[in-house]
Parts: C-alpha cells; structure tokens; sequence
C-alpha cells in the first residue's frame, strides 16, 4: 500500500510540474528591457555570437524596407534585419533614416549574410 501512495504522490508532483510549465505565460520581448545597446554595426559584430537569443538595441541607418502581410522587414546598414508585426507598429520606415531599435537577436544567416531580429521595436 505504501509504495502505491508514493507512487501517487510522485505522479501528481509530476502532473502539476507540467500543468505549471504549460499554462507559464510567455516571454514578451516587446517589453523587456535590452540587455545591451549598440550605437554601430561594428561594434554589433564584433561580439555577436555573445547576444543569441538577448535583447538588443541597436542604431543604424535604414537601407531596405520590404513591407508583407503580417511583417514588415526593416534592414539597418545593410546586414541587420529587423522583423515588426505590422499590428504592433505604428513606425514609418524611410530609407535613409536613422532609427534606433530593440529586438531579439536570433542569430547569423551565414546563406544571406545577415543578422536577424525578431520582436522589434523602434526606440523613441
């Protein structure tokens, strides 16, 4: 009998654990703070590999905006790609602006060698 009751208990603990990880609200990374500010590209680069998956701000010089349903692609000196929900901003995006940006940062594209943000936002 007691082993059946430890097992018992041992399964609800389980239960619970997964229930609580499930139903765990997710990250908004639209309204964390940066965990580091770049006021250049090379600066960016340079210590890149250190910031997968971190919240960064940077500021650049707008090179290309591609605008599709439901994203609008921003590029800032023609190696960073910023990714906006074209519901959650209100930005217009000129080429040849300087804007400063918070975004995740996910990774290097080495095909297309480019950076790549998701879950941006232009910094008033």
């Amino acid at each position: 009998m007691k082993t059946k009751l430890k097992f018992l208990i041992i399964l609800l603990f389980v239960l619970i654990t997964v229930i609580v990880y499930i139903y765990r609200p997710s990250t908004n990374y639209l309204e964390r703070e940066s965990d580091v500010y770049f006021y250049n590209l090379e600066n960016f680069i340079d210590s890149s590999d250190n910031y997968v998956s971190k919240v960064i701000s940077i500021k650049g010089s707008i090179t290309n905006v591609v605008s599709g349903s439901p994203y609008i692609s921003v590029v800032l000196d023609s190696k960073l790609h910023f990714s906006f929900e074209s519901s959650k901003t209100q930005s217009v995006f000129l080429v040849g602006d300087t804007i400063s940006v918070k975004g995740r940062f996910e990774g290097y594209d080495e095909l297309f060698e480019q950076y790549t943000f998701t879950d941006c936002t232009v910094i008033k």
